[in-house]
């Protein structure tokens, strides 16, 4: 008791903390883009009906930025919340792994009972994710692993299978034989898995396509985009780039522009708005791989709350689907229903 009291002071604290700091926006609307390092819904600090049921308060740490499928998969987090009945509040770390640790260490000492992490690097992260499980918070992970860490849960997209679903493409559009490079961020173990699953099944499959570059961009677009550029003066025959995830492949296809090169094809994974309008419009940028980030946050919210109350828990690995002119309207009328929710 003594504890939960102590907890509840640290968020009334951290919350008007929040309400006068600068840099960070309280949003409510899940349906605005929030700003840069962003907190939402702050905990309430009224007992629940009766004071009989204990309240749990959940947090989330998304190690990257607000682009449009994190964003999606907050409002899942958030719904899940509601119907469940537990405070919840989230914060944007933008590919920074001290923010992310701060955010994370800021969680602990409000005394939150369960942090959700999708870390902007999996290996960094786990010396604080150790020290927050020796003061007694839960951790699971959404979208994103943490190496060699022991978590409460696991809930993501079949990110092995995305990297498959993508070579199968484009080795089908290749019909067999030519160049591709593929864009990377191995420090993230989500993408670190699509390539390794887009790779096994190029050598299993089309093993007279050639990878003529493989380049680490770090999730970034302007680093893709220089990266991108280079594999095209370097290797002027090559036909399809793939990008690991959204910003990536973007920064891809920003250079077949700046280069006069669209003749070369490039493939993405998420159906960020500005993927999806580049398919719809007939450009260059001619498939992705569309996970369900709204059904992710719901599951990893859902098996927090599992968790604390003793209930088994089941790591979740969510189908992903090829997504192409033929049928990124339906993607993109499911996308706009989730942000409008």
């Amino acid at each position: 008791m003594m504890k939960k009291l102590t907890a509840l002071l640290l968020v009334a604290i951290m919350a008007l903390s929040l309400l006068a700091g600068c840099g960070t926006t309280e949003n409510t609307d899940p349906s605005t883009e929030p700003s840069d390092s962003t907190t939402t819904t702050e905990p309430s600090t009224e007992p629940s009906d009766g004071g009989e049921t204990e309240k749990y308060y959940i947090a989330a740490s998304h190690g990257y930025g607000a682009v449009q499928h994190w964003q999606i998969k907050t409002i899942g987090m958030e719904d899940a919340a509601a119907e469940l009945g537990v405070e919840f509040i989230y914060k944007y770390a933008d590919g920074d792994l001290q923010q992310e640790v701060a955010d994370i260490e800021n969680f602990v000492e409000m005394g939150v009972d369960y942090i959700i992490v999708g870390p902007c690097n999996s290996e960094g992260i786990v010396p604080t994710i150790e020290e927050a499980q020796g003061k007694g918070v839960a951790i699971g992970t959404c979208d994103i692993g943490i190496d060699g860490a022991d978590v409460a849960s696991f809930v993501s997209s079949d990110n092995y299978g995305i990297g498959q679903l993508a070579a199968e493409y484009i080795g089908e559009q290749l019909g067999g034989s030519g160049q591709i490079a593929i864009l990377t961020w191995p420090s993230a173990s989500a993408t670190a898995d699509r390539a390794q699953g887009f790779l096994d099944k190029l050598a299993e499959s089309y093993p007279d396509i050639e990878i003529v570059a493989e380049q680490d961009c770090n999730a970034d677009r302007s680093t893709a985009l220089n990266a991108a550029e280079s594999i095209i003066g370097a290797h002027p025959e090559v036909q399809f780039i793939w990008g690991a995830n959204a910003e990536m492949a973007l920064g891809a296809y920003a250079a077949t522009q700046s280069t006069n090169r669209t003749d070369i094809k490039v493939v993405a994974v998420d159906t960020d708005g500005e993927v999806m309008d580049a398919i719809a419009g007939g450009t260059n940028l001619v498939a992705t791989v569309s996970q369900d980030p709204y059904t992710m946050g719901y599951k990893a919210v859902e098996n927090a709350v599992k968790y604390l109350k003793g209930e088994a828990v089941e790591d979740v690995y969510i189908e992903c689907e090829i997504v192409t002119a033929d049928n990124c309207a339906d993607i993109i009328a499911r996308d706009e229903a989730y942000l409008n929710k």
